[in-house]
């Protein structure tokens, strides 16, 4: 009987089976066939051996060309990665929004990486996204914090996602961006309504006044609350941003590439001039020698990396519960509308691309003033109709 084996080979994904047979005139061991499925393997091997014991040899296939395996959805993430490292060189984007994009996509690349892009469709990419929520959810539940929105972590998710497809789509990997249309989930019940009225500013700078941080942690509040800086802008602040001769300041923020200038509020100044004088009077003491140009940062004017155990450790000792430096600027914008400026005003002032995003910053529920009204009711006073319709005249 004629010698035809089969060897089993392991694989990163599954098995693969070798045929093998002897030669009947050299002796030799010859390769001929590899299959992936063993049933598949063991019908070849019958089939060869009862060809060899009739006399006859296999005939040698000549070697197909390798094929070109198809995309996987790591190698739509790859081409999305040198996007982002591209947009990052150009300063089209910062920093902190690159290594966040990297962020979300890590756990996704994780679940999808050897995945076919063909074999992710939109039902897919749903319930991947539902499946996050829901996670997201139940998380928050066993913190006690269910009244939390749990689409947010999903819509970030979703987002990366979309990024990777439309590269995809761009570098010719797949035919149809099935990512493109899929929404994202409402996030109405996670918009922050944190917008500080004037005294709890006061106290709040009071309270920061207070701390060991206080050179510089009052004055970050203060750009916050009256200039709207994010804390990027923040720790981005350089003392060549600042002129106090012409009372004005200019502040530059990456992640959307806007640079804006405001006039100098007087608590900031005041702020300013405090802290400018505090490290000029550190350095002389301590003999330190300048190495940057950063307001909020170390003694030798390097920046800092973060402000948030300071931020942190304030918020806890004084019983700011759920308040986060972000809301800030929610207070800001608030402010700023009920002070009278106009919304697009509000917006150049921030520095957002759209009316609509100032309009999600701006909290005016249940703490309008009464002066729309008392201007409507001007405006009827002119034309003598403040006390309801008049009486037609007699004809």
């Amino acid at each position: 009987m004629a010698t035809v084996t089969i060897a089993t080979r392991s694989l990163k994904k599954g098995k693969a089976y070798v045929i093998h047979y002897k030669d009947p005139e050299t002796g030799k061991k010859e390769y001929h066939k590899t299959y992936r499925r063993k049933d598949l393997a063991q019908e070849e091997v019958n089939r060869v051996r009862t060809l060899i014991d009739s006399g006859k040899l296999p005939t040698k296939e000549a070697k197909q060309p390798k094929q070109q395996s198809l995309p996987t959805f790591g190698q739509g993430a790859l081409l999305c990665q040198a996007e982002w490292d591209r947009k990052l060189g150009e300063g089209k984007i910062g920093t902190e929004s690159h290594s966040g994009y990297g962020y979300l996509l890590a756990p996704v690349l994780k679940k999808w990486k050897h995945t076919l892009l063909h074999d992710i469709d939109e039902d897919t990419i749903r319930d991947y996204r539902i499946g996050i929520a829901e996670a997201t959810k139940a998380k928050l539940i066993a913190k006690g914090e269910e009244g939390k929105n749990c689409n947010v972590l999903a819509n970030r998710r979703l987002f990366v996602i979309k990024q990777v497809f439309a590269q995809a789509e761009r570098h010719g990997l797949i035919d149809k961006d099935v990512a493109k249309s899929i929404p994202y989930l409402s996030e109405k019940d996670s918009e922050r309504k944190n917008a500080q009225k004037p005294i709890e500013v006061d106290a709040l700078l009071k309270a920061a006044a207070q701390r060991r941080a206080k050179h510089y942690m009052v004055l970050a509040i203060l750009l916050a609350v009256e200039h709207g800086c994010s804390t990027q802008e923040i720790l981005a602040l350089k003392c060549s941003d600042i002129d106090l001769d012409e009372n004005r300041i200019t502040f530059h923020r990456t992640k959307n590439g806007v640079t804006r200038s405001h006039q100098i509020m007087p608590r900031t100044r005041n702020a300013l001039i405090a802290r400018f004088e505090h490290v000029a009077k550190y350095r002389k003491k301590r003999g330190v020698k300048a190495k940057g140009d950063f307001v909020i940062g170390h003694m030798d004017g390097t920046p800092f990396k973060s402000i948030d155990t300071a931020w942190s450790n304030l918020c806890k000792d004084h019983d700011f519960n759920d308040l986060h430096f972000h809301d800030h600027r929610h207070t800001y914008c608030t402010n700023v509308l009920l002070s009278g400026s106009t919304l697009k005003e509000t917006n150049v002032m921030i520095g957002h691309k759209t009316l609509r995003m100032t309009d999600r910053y701006s909290h005016l529920e249940g703490v309008m003033d009464n002066t729309p009204q008392n201007r409507l009711a001007q405006r009827y006073a002119m034309t003598g109709t403040e006390n309801g319709p008049s009486e037609p005249a007699d004809t």
